[in-house]
């Protein structure tokens, strides 16, 4: 791993990363609890339970009723065991699609309603670091939302202060070439003062966790918070600021997760993920955000983070296969630290309602099975860590949640086979 120098140019002895700032992050153990002393103790919003509530009792009790049914009917022959099985495999599936509607018409309820919370006091100034990992990407594209963020930022001003780091585990020499120059020629058009670092590293050992976690040991005791983006994220100046604001207001929050919205997409099947983000998405956030309330998720990236906090309690250690018995890196990594988080103490909040939110769609079929792909490896991964100690419960859910989304494409195939 390196940190780069620019070499045939005028900015030849600046280095491209500030001085380290070392912070430690130690891995977390799953077998044992976890309290952070620093996370501020907090009285749990007495509103929450209500929304838990009219989100979970439509499912429960639609489930409930479509079962009695179904039992009445296969019962007048007698119950054969094959019958038994497809009883539960149409409870099963029936309460989810029940839980995914209800969520989403608490959040239509929830959006027609005004928003009556106001900001509490002024925030307080951070620091902020934007993050922004790459991995073979294509360098004008990444930093052509890099500068667009850098100057607006620059524009609005505020109480808060941005550097953005691009870090780069690009692993063709070429292409970060291409990238080093690219950094370096945004960096001569910025205005002074602009904080626009780069660092690559050789080996892109633990992907995106190992990305971000050498950030955080290295520099990451220099900045009170840090915003985790892709590399096809964009947020707006006033969404990046009024994050850092909820931060700051917020003692007690740990992590704050925006509504990515889908843009820029040019093909048909591109096209057609984005009309559907944008017809529903934002009120299955809303619903999302209303029965999660302090123990949301996170969705890897658009968030912002309390820098110490992260670092003190969402270290990943390798989690160790049933089947092989070896080593492996937790893929889908954010569900899981938005859960050691909320072990800690810590709240994990969603402000679907922000606004300025972006981010890009797979352009062809292709590329999203390979992406869902990944996601179906690491969310079923999860299922290994619903016992893990110190978790609540719906740190739990949610792991469970998101493995039930690849599950039921089996359960489905099942349930059509056996009634067929």
């Amino acid at each position: 791993m390196t940190d780069l120098v620019l070499t045939n140019s005028p900015l030849a002895a600046e280095p491209l990363m500030p001085p380290l700032q070392p912070l430690a992050m130690p891995e977390q153990d799953f077998g044992a609890p976890f309290h952070d002393h620093n996370a501020p103790a907090f009285e749990p919003p007495t509103q929450v339970a209500f929304w838990r509530f009219l989100a979970f009792s439509p499912a429960v009790i639609g489930t409930l009723a479509l079962t009695w049914v179904m039992q009445g009917w296969f019962a007048k022959g007698g119950f054969m065991a094959l019958e038994l099985v497809l009883l539960a495999l149409i409870a099963f599936n029936f309460f989810w699609i029940c839980f995914s509607v209800s969520t989403v018409i608490l959040g239509l309820f929830s959006l027609s309603r005004r928003d009556r919370t106001r900001p509490r006091g002024k925030p307080a100034p951070l620091r902020v670091a934007l993050l922004v990992p790459v991995y073979n990407e294509t360098p004008w594209y990444v930093l052509g939302n890099v500068q667009s963020m850098l100057q607006e930022l620059h524009q609005r001003g505020g109480q808060h202060s941005y550097d953005i780091f691009v870090l780069s585990d690009t692993r063709d020499a070429a292409l970060a070439e291409q990238e080093r120059l690219s950094v370096q020629a945004l960096r001569a058009d910025l205005p002074a003062g602009t904080g626009l670092y780069y660092r690559r590293r050789e080996q892109n050992t633990h992907r995106k966790v190992g990305n971000i976690s050498d950030w955080l040991r290295r520099w990451g005791a220099g900045y009170e918070a840090m915003l985790v983006l892709d590399a096809d994220s964009l947020m707006t100046g006033r969404a990046i600021a009024r994050l850092a604001d909820a931060l700051s207001r917020d003692p007690s929050a740990g992590l704050i997760q925006s509504f990515p919205q889908l843009i820029g997409a040019q093909s048909v099947f591109g096209r057609m993920q984005q009309f559907a983000n944008g017809v529903y998405g934002l009120a299955l956030a809303e619903g999302l955000a209303r029965w999660t309330g302090y123990e949301g998720n996170y969705w890897g990236h658009n968030a912002i983070m309390r820098t110490r906090a992260f670092a003190a309690c969402a270290g990943l250690p390798l989690l160790r296969s049933r089947l092989t018995g070896r080593d492996k890196l937790i893929m889908s990594h954010d569900f899981v630290e938005a859960g050691l988080l909320r072990r800690a103490g810590w709240r994990v909040r969603f402000l679907p309602r922000l606004g300025g939110s972006y981010e890009e769609t797979p352009p062809t079929l292709i590329d999203h099975i390979l992406r869902d792909r990944r996601w179906c490896q690491g969310n079923l991964q999860h299922l290994n860590l619903l016992g893990a100690r110190g978790f609540r419960t719906i740190s739990r859910f949610h792991l469970l949640h998101g493995a039930i989304g690849y599950l039921m494409a089996p359960i489905w195939f099942a349930l059509l086979v056996i009634w067929a």
